[in-house]
């Protein structure tokens, strides 16, 4: 525990910097600090920043508590606020004296990540090295783990996190893909998973397999997939779960463009975000099998080859078109669906949209444009029966 003058100077320290938007530290502590939209914390290494950031179009006010990495705010790997976002800078986060975490704002019911079963002074929520925001009770010999964000992953896949199920509690670990580039709404199509009785990574479409990795082969691979990182998978009573892992030389400053995190992307697809790799879905937009692809459920006409590509041109103005500008639509749903109607040729998101959501549907002629001044379409190609 801090002598309590210490802890009287870290408080003042904790105030001046919030008020000056340059926080250094990494540690919230119980009774009297708290984090709001002028301050950040920011993990020893100088590679994870906790902080409240705005998040969507440009005319969106919705605010986040997240964490980043490496400085950039446009797409936190965690949100602790993902389903409920605040519409201002009146976000707070803070222990209070009974030992409860929890997320305040103006307006609304507050987020409550931790709730203490029993009387305790001296907890502290530490941003560590490795990306976990962790909240400890100092009192317990082994600084007992109380609540930890790494158990609660949003989009973004870390070296440590697990993915799978714990037994036990019942809790599950998985990613869910923000609904597009700009809306990270618990929404998202797309899911990220650890198939306990395969073994193998899979993707699914709002609950239907999309990919798979296949079997593991080694502890570097899969059956269709060769990773850069090595891996760990653990089956017994308590927990069944995968987990991918990188030297420790990789949580330094200097080390940080090998620092591997898997973004599971609003189309399904896995960026590894250290190497510049995709795996996954990239493929997978239709009748395609390739590279574990599952085939696309559809009306009959549609030939054993036929799938999605991203292709530039237009239709011509006589062309029919759909609007759909139902805001939890993804491009990925506007796909499924001109999927499943057999005249659909091809779609795009709705053109108003500011978040990129809704589908506008086309049928008829579409002539390909290869200048590259042309709009892009997903357009259904055509291919051979069979």
């Amino acid at each position: 525990m801090l002598p309590s003058m210490a802890r009287r100077i870290y408080r003042f320290l904790l105030f001046c910097f919030c008020a000056s938007h340059v926080l250094a530290a990494d540690t919230l502590y119980q009774g009297g600090d708290s984090l709001n939209s002028s301050c950040t914390l920011v993990s020893k290494n100088g590679l994870f920043t906790l902080g409240f950031t705005r998040l969507g179009s440009a005319e969106s006010n919705a605010t986040y508590l997240g964490i980043w990495y490496n400085n950039d705010r446009s797409h936190p790997f965690w949100l602790a606020n993902r389903d409920k976002p605040i519409a201002d800078n009146s976000g707070v986060l803070a222990i209070d004296g009974s030992g409860n975490m929890k997320l305040t704002y103006s307006g609304g019911d507050p987020v409550e990540f931790y709730s203490s079963q029993s009387s305790t002074t001296n907890i502290t929520a530490i941003l560590e090295d490795s990306g976990n925001f962790v909240l400890k009770d100092e009192n317990s010999g082994s600084q007992q783990v109380l609540w930890q964000s790494f158990d609660f992953p949003t989009d973004t896949f870390l070296p440590g996190m697990k993915l799978g199920i714990n037994h036990r509690t019942g809790q599950s670990w998985s990613l869910m893909s923000w609904l597009s580039d700009l809306v990270p709404t618990p929404a998202g199509a797309f899911t990220f998973e650890w198939d306990t009785n395969g073994k193998e990574l899979v993707i699914k479409r709002r609950d239907v397999i999309y990919w798979t990795s296949g079997p593991s082969r080694s502890n570097t691979s899969f059956e269709i997939l060769s990773l850069d990182q090595s891996f760990i998978t653990v089956s017994n009573a308590d927990e069944d779960y995968f987990m991918f892992t990188v030297s420790a030389n990789q949580f330094t400053a200097q080390g940080q463009r090998n620092f591997s995190m898997w973004q599971l992307e609003y189309d399904g697809s896995i960026a590894d975000q250290g190497t510049g790799r995709t795996y996954g879905g990239t493929a997978c937009k239709g009748n395609n099998t390739d590279g574990g692809c599952e085939r696309w459920s559809g009306p009959a006409c549609r030939s054993n080859r036929n799938s999605f590509e991203l292709r530039s041109g237009s239709f011509v103005n006589t062309v029919p078109r759909k609007y759909d500008d139902n805001s939890s639509l993804s491009i990925s749903d506007c796909r499924d669906i001109c999927w499943k109607d057999y005249q659909c040729v091809g779609v795009r998101t709705v053109g108003n949209n500011a978040n990129n959501t809704g589908c506008t549907f086309f049928y008829g002629s579409f002539t390909q444009d290869l200048s590259g001044n042309a709009i892009q379409y997903h357009i259904i190609v055509q291919g051979s029966s069979g």
